[in-house]
């Protein structure tokens, strides 16, 4: 029983270090505000909203040439 205690003292710093850096990465990562005022969430969706269009730009560039072949 005395080795666990001890196990326990030995760990517990670097466990609640843990827990301070998940706390702080949840609150404040997410909501971190890029240079243009969005938050990380925002420009993340917008990121994804302009690759969609990418690729359906890219997609008809595809079939066109694929057209122009036969």
């Amino acid at each position: 029983m005395n080795e666990w205690i001890s196990s326990l003292v030995t760990w517990l710093p670097f466990l609640a270090a843990i827990a301070v850096w998940f706390w702080f990465a949840r609150r404040h990562g997410m909501q971190a505000r890029g240079s243009s005022g969005s938050t990380m969430i925002e420009l993340y969706e917008q990121q994804v909203a302009e690759t969609r269009r990418m690729n359906g730009f890219l997609e008809r560039i595809a079939a066109s040439l694929e057209k122009r072949e036969k």
